[in-house]
């Protein structure tokens, strides 16, 4: 599956951004520049997939 970024805005304008089919700081590299544009980030929270490698760590890590 191809990495997806969602972006929810309440009716009040605070908003949020999520990163779907990513593993790893991959959904780090991707939500940055919106973030950046956004005004930052006043909380991060990661979901379980943070602490999962990407598949092409692994692949590296295992033809090293």
């Amino acid at each position: 599956m191809n990495p997806e970024i969602k972006i929810n805005v309440d009716k009040d304008g605070n908003f949020t951004i999520e990163a779907k089919n990513s593993s790893g700081g991959n959904c780090l590299s991707l939500t940055q520049p919106l973030e950046d544009a956004l005004g930052g980030v006043d909380n991060r929270e990661f979901k379980p997939e943070y602490r999962q490698s990407s598949l092409s760590s692994n692949q590296i890590n295992l033809n090293q």
